[in-house]
Order: structure tokens, then C-alpha cells, then sequence
């Protein structure tokens, strides 16, 4: 049986994490103190949240060993959702947990003696915290194409991880077909995410100038009365994929979990990073740049509409939207065991690359 730990920070863990029990036909458990709605049929194991609760010693009188992040000393919280972690993979028999992501549940694992799976994040991630987590760690997970690897990375983590490319919960996205052939730009779709979004509202007035003639539809993020002209603020999209394919041009953050559903689309995408820990963002914009799968707010401003919009978007070699399902049957196919799972990763490397150029990769 798989288990998942899904960070609270954002929406992106527990997308992976729902992708995962899908794919694990729901039997594996998942393990947040995030307010995300699951689907019914998702096992979900709520913890209590790590943040402060005023019953540990600051960090600053104590502070964490070097292959920790985040470990205040005496906190009840995370005592109990410690126990609470361990107690259900012991009372389940977990084989395999996946960790997205945590430097400290890492740490409790190994140190439990408890099989994990860590998922690497693009970023400058060579600190102790996260060396150590994936030296502990069976193997490592990248939910995005090798192409995408930091020069800086250590040999041996790259060795360590399985890349699975970029993959996301629509499993029949190409059925759905867009309804706008314009040359020129009417529609243009700004997503803010729940992670953070100051730079993305920052560049709202450039786009009021670039597309005065067009409608800016901004999806969840609070009204500002100094931003009208032209604007409509949207609380969130009834139907995402939807909303995606009637864009002219798609406007976002490039977190990596929203980043994998708007390529899919083979839209103009504007990449703007926001600050995030390791330089998380400003990675994928640069790769985002350099693999011809997204523009930048220079870009957008210097050219007409139709050049945007005959920009091509080479994604299929990049995407797998079948790398769960293939991921399951190699794990099962070893039965979980850790020592096979180790010795064996070139060949779900090989599976996976095999299955990212076929032409007809959705499911």
C-alpha cells in the first residue's frame, strides 16, 4: 500500500497527491493539514496543522539541526501528528510513502525506518536539508522532464530520480477543443493561485496597456478598484478547462502544478515567476523560456497578437499524462520492495521515456 504526505502550502501537493490515489484506485492514503477539497472518494488522513501553537521553543533559542528546515523543540502540534502519521502507515502496513514535500517528515520516516519516496521541486535545492532528504529517500521523484534539471544538481541525485515529466488531473484534455481561431487577442485569462501572487498583480498594468482593446479576465485574486478598465475579477473559473481553452493568451505564476495543466493546452502562455524558496519559479521560467513552451512579459510587449499566437509550443515530449499508471504497475511489479525498487529505476526511466514519444500519449 502507498501512502502520500501533501504540504499544506498552495494547491499543488494535493493535486499530486489526488493524482496519485486515482491512479492507486484510491487506496492509498493521504496525509495534510491542507483546506483542500478532495473528491469523495479520496482517503484522506487529516493532521494537524506545524505552525506555531505556542507551546514550542522558537527556533531562534534552539535552532534545527542542519537537516531540518523547520523544527521547533516542544511543540504539541507536531508531536501528535507525528504519532498520528506513524500509528496509521504502522496500522495500514504502508510499503511506500511518497513525501510532497517535507525535510522533517523525511527525517521521521527514515528514522522510523519507514520507505519513502521524496519529490524533488525545480530550484537551487543543495542545501543540507534537502540533500539529506533525498540521500535518505529509496528513490526521488521529479513531476517534471529531465530537460528541466538545474546544471547544479549533484550526479548522484539525478541518478536517484525517476523523472515522470509533466503530467496533471485532466486525464481527457484532448477532448476538449478551443473555440477562438482570431489573429488577434480578445481574450486574455490571468490565473492567481493560493500560493503567493505579488508579482503577478504587478503586471496587470502592462497588460491593460498592451491589450487595451481586449478583455482581461482575472481569476482569483481580490478586486482592486484602481485596476477597472477592462477588467473583470473572477472569484474562480466554473469550468477550469474550459476557461483554458477559450483563452487567446493564458497569463500565470509557473508553479509547477498549474504550469503542467496550461502547456497542455499548447496556448501562449505568459510565465511571470513569483519569489518562492531555492528560486523555485525563476527555474521554470528559464527552462519554461528555453524549451519554447512559454513567453515572457518582454516578449508580449514588443510583438502583435498574431505573432503570439503563431508562437509555437512544442509540449509533447515533455508531457505524459499516462506516468501514474506506469509508475504503479513498476512499483507492484516489485512489490514494493526497496532494495528491487533501487536497482531497478532505469527501467521505469526507459518505460517512461518510451511512453512520452508515442503520439497518442492521453489516456
Amino acid at each position: 500500500m502507498l501512502s502520500y504526505y501533501a504540504h499544506h502550502h498552495g494547491s499543488g501537493h494535493c493535486n499530486y497527491a489526488q493524482i496519485f490515489s486515482k491512479a492507486f484506485d484510491y487506496e492509498s492514503v493521504i496525509f495534510t493539514s491542507a483546506n483542500f477539497q478532495f473528491n469523495p472518494n479520496v482517503k484522506i488522513d487529516k493532521l494537524a496543522s506545524e505552525d506555531p501553537d505556542g507551546t514550542g521553543t522558537d527556533q531562534k533559542f534552539i535552532p534545527p539541526p542542519a537537516y531540518l528546515h523547520y523544527s521547533p523543540v516542544g511543540q504539541k502540534t507536531i508531536q501528535h501528528r507525528s504519532a498520528q502519521i506513524l500509528n496509521r502507515i504502522i496500522r495500514e502496513e504502508v510499503k511506500l510513502m511518497i513525501i510532497d514535500v517535507s525535510a522533517e517528515i523525511a527525517a521521521l520516516a527514515r528514522s522510523a525506518s519507514i520507505p519513502y519516496s521524496y519529490v524533488r521541486l525545480p530550484g537551487e535545492r543543495n542545501d543540507p536539508g534537502h540533500l539529506q532528504a533525498f540521500q535518505g529517500a529509496v528513490f526521488l521523484l521529479a513531476y517534471f522532464p529531465e530537460a528541466f534539471e538545474s546544471s547544479n544538481t549533484p550526479a548522484w541525485v539525478k541518478e536517484k530520480t525517476i523523472y515522470l515529466g509533466f503530467f496533471n488531473r485532466f486525464s481527457k484534455i484532448n477532448q476538449v477543443k478551443s473555440t477562438n481561431k482570431n489573429n488577434y487577442i480578445k481574450n486574455v485569462v490571468v490565473l492567481s493561485g493560493k500560493g503567493g501572487n505579488k508579482e503577478l498583480l504587478k503586471a496587470i498594468p502592462r497588460l491593460q496597456k498592451r491589450f487595451h482593446y481586449s478583455e482581461i479576465n482575472i481569476y482569483g485574486a481580490k478586486e482592486n478598484p484602481a485596476h477597472t478598465e477592462n477588467l473583470s475579477f473572477r472569484k474562480s473559473a466554473t469550468n477550469f478547462l474550459k476557461t483554458l481553452y477559450e483563452a487567446d493568451l493564458i497569463v500565470a505564476n509557473c508553479g509547477l502544478n498549474l504550469t503542467s495543466e496550461i502547456i497542455e493546452t499548447e496556448k501562449p502562455f505568459l510565465s511571470i515567476p513569483e519569489p518562492r524558496p531555492f528560486n523555485e519559479q525563476e527555474y521554470m521560467h528559464a527552462y519554461l523560456l528555453r524549451n519554447k513552451l512559454a513567453l515572457d512579459l518582454d516578449f508580449i510587449e514588443k510583438h502583435d497578437d498574431k505573432t503570439i499566437q503563431n508562437k509555437p509550443v512544442k509540449n509533447q515530449r515533455f508531457i505524459n499524462q499516462s506516468a501514474p499508471e506506469l509508475f504503479r504497475y513498476w512499483i507492484e511489479k516489485y512489490q514494493y520492495n526497496p532494495e528491487k525498487l533501487r536497482k531497478n529505476l532505469a527501467e521505469i526511466q526507459t518505460q517512461l521515456y518510451q511512453d512520452e514519444i508515442k503520439p497518442n500519449y492521453h489516456i
